[in-house]
This record gives structure tokens, C-alpha cells and sequence, in this order.
């Protein structure tokens, strides 16, 4: 690969992020395409599929603890998690800053992805390197399914889970339900809604979905490198689980300690002690979900 400057710009209906000054540093072909890192002079790594952005190293933060701990924040003690997608083992490698874990499965389709983050990135070798880590290569999609009762945290850290089926395929409706059924008692379920904040019909699709069976909560989320930057966090478990948009302390055993002693906390961004922080909703937001049976 030549040495030389590149640009990637990532569009989505007129809007996205463009880089520039970026040195090429590995590619690859995956099972969806061309897999590469860049380097940037101030951002660090910057993770490219397809010629589209995935991750910006001094970003990753942002999006990936509140990602894990706030859902985790809402469970006692996590000790099995189940990460659909999420190939860079970003989320993995927060999921196993928690003691109490035993072990982390993620399924990703891509073999190369994983492979090329663990070259290249400490957390991904490090997250090899874990005795309670476990990366299996099967759609995650179909294979959640056989799940039962098993998980006390999943995140889904692929897809959209409203436009996609078990396949990969068209629309199915019961994704929700079944990553739900993976759950133990008090566990927690955790997506990002697809594209961003400002898409309203995908945020108020997605409550109607969760409300029915679901205790939830949805938070703000930072992404600077797709569309739109700001998400919603949508964050759900049986009505059985402590889940609740009005929390301020959270249940986590481990953030509580964290709590006590801030020095003790593994995360460079989320803190626990500002709980009504992460579940802050804009008025846009509540507007729009005080409006929601009239949306449909």
C-alpha cells in the first residue's frame, strides 16, 4: 500500500464526516467488502469499511461506554454478556472492564474485522488475550435465537434491528422480542437506533415496539462519525427489570464502587455519578414521544 494522504468522507443523504490527512496503515478484504485503517495527526486509528467511516480512535469513548455502562448500570451484577456485531471489540473490551463478568460472547459474520482490529489495536488484543472472551463467527441475527435466559446484558452493535430480519433480509418484528427472551430475569437489552436523534418515525417505531412488553429508557448518545452525530440509546428489559428513565443511582454493584472511589473507574467518559445526565431527554424528544400515538 502506498504511503500516501487520503480522504474518506462519509454521506448519508447530504449528511456526514469528511477526514483528510489520513496515512493508510492496513487493508483488507472482508466478507462485506474493503476492510482499512487510516492514521490521523490528532484523531488516532480511524477504522474504515467500504470507504465508510466506522470508527475514529479518539472518539471511540463517546459512543461505546455509554454503549455499555449505562445499560449495565441497571443490572446488578453483569456477568454474562452477548454483543451482536461489533467487530472492532470496542464494546467487548468495555464489557470486560467489569469484575464480576465471566464471560463476553460476540458473533460477528466478518472474520477479517476482529483479525484486523487485533493487529492493530490494544483493546482488541487485549480482549484475545481474556480467558472469558469468546468470538463466535455466525449471524448473530439468527443465531440469538437459540438463546434462552442466558444473558444479563446484550447489546446489539450490527444492525438495525427495525428494518432487519434474522437473515439479513426485509422486515421482521421480532428481533426485540427475541433478544428479550435471551435475557436472564434482570437483564438488559441495549441498540442504538439507527441513524440519528432528528429521524423521528425510526425513534417513535422503535418505542411502540418496547412498550408493550418492556420496561425502557433512551438516552443521548454521541457518534461524530455517523450521520447526524447525535443517537438515541434505547435500553430495555422484562418488566421485571429495574429500567427506569427517572433513575439518578445506579444498581451496578461495580458503580457503585466506582461511585465511592472515582479513581477506581475504568472509563474515560461515562461516570455513574451523573445517571440523570446519560437519561436526560431534549424537549424535541419528549415532544415527540408524548405524541407518539398520534404518530401511527
Amino acid at each position: 500500500m502506498q504511503k500516501k494522504q487520503r480522504k474518506i468522507t462519509h454521506f448519508f443523504r447530504g449528511i456526514g464526516v469528511a477526514l483528510g490527512q489520513l496515512t493508510p496503515v492496513a487493508c483488507r478484504r472482508g466478507a462485506f467488502g474493503r476492510i482499512a485503517i487510516f492514521r490521523h495527526p490528532e484523531l488516532g486509528k480511524v477504522f474504515v469499511l467500504n470507504d465508510e467511516i466506522q470508527h475514529v480512535e479518539a472518539w471511540a469513548t463517546l459512543y461505546h461506554e455509554p454503549l455499555v455502562h449505562l445499560p449495565a448500570s441497571f443490572v446488578d451484577e453483569v456477568k454474562d454478556v452477548l454483543i451482536l456485531g461489533g467487530g472492532t471489540l470496542y464494546a467487548a473490551s468495555e464489557a470486560l472492564k467489569y469484575r464480576s463478568v465471566r464471560r463476553v460472547v460476540v458473533f460477528d459474520h466478518d472474520r477479517q474485522v476482529p483479525r484486523l482490529a487485533a493487529e492493530h489495536y490494544s483493546h482488541a488484543r487485549a480482549c484475545f488475550n481474556d480467558s472469558r472472551f469468546t468470538l463466535v463467527h455466525e449471524d448473530a441475527y439468527s443465531s440469538v435465537a437459540r438463546f434462552h435466559g442466558k444473558f444479563d446484558l446484550i447489546i446489539n452493535d450490527g444492525t438495525d434491528l427495525i428494518s432487519t430480519n434474522s437473515s439479513g433480509h426485509g422486515f421482521h418484528s421480532n428481533l426485540f422480542l427475541t433478544m428479550t427472551k435471551a435475557l436472564k430475569p434482570g437483564g438488559v437489552c441495549a441498540d442504538v437506533i439507527y441513524r440519528h436523534l432528528f429521524e423521528r418515525q425510526r425513534t417513535l417505531h422503535t418505542v411502540k415496539r418496547l412498550q408493550k412488553n418492556n420496561r425502557f429508557a433512551l438516552s443521548l448518545v454521541y457518534l461524530p462519525e455517523y450521520h447526524g452525530i447525535l443517537h438515541v440509546l434505547s435500553i430495555w428489559g422484562r418488566k421485571s427489570s429495574s429500567v427506569a428513565q427517572t433513575s439518578t443511582r445506579p444498581r451496578n454493584k461495580e458503580q457503585l464502587r466506582w461511585i465511592k472511589k472515582p479513581s477506581t473507574s475504568p472509563c474515560a467518559y461515562y461516570d455513574p455519578r451523573f445517571l440523570d445526565y446519560y437519561l436526560y431527554l431534549p424537549p424535541y424528544l419528549k415532544t415527540a414521544l408524548a405524541a407518539k400515538k398520534r404518530a401511527f
